[in-house]
């Protein structure tokens, strides 16, 4: 990896981050999860047809949160 290369891929790491930190992510976990528990009864058909992506989405929204949670603990670090 050239020094081109390393700084590019450090300015869209510190993208991302930042991006990641403006997401409400704990409000969305809440609202997918109480989706995920009355779908079935509402819509049992959406439910099933969207299921699967819905556990891969809340999946990805929770490694998120854990990456928001470390992030504020670090900057809060003297």
């Amino acid at each position: 990896m050239n020094n081109e290369e390393y700084l590019m891929v450090q300015n869209k790491i510190l993208t991302v981050t930042a991006l990641v930190q403006r997401i409400p992510l704990d409000e969305f976990i809440q609202a997918a999860e109480k989706a995920d528990t009355v779908g079935p009864f509402v819509d049992p058909t959406l439910w099933r047809e969207g299921h699967a992506n819905l556990e891969w989405i809340l999946k990805v929204a929770r490694v998120l949160r854990g990456f928001q949670a470390k992030v504020q603990m670090w900057s809060k670090s003297p």
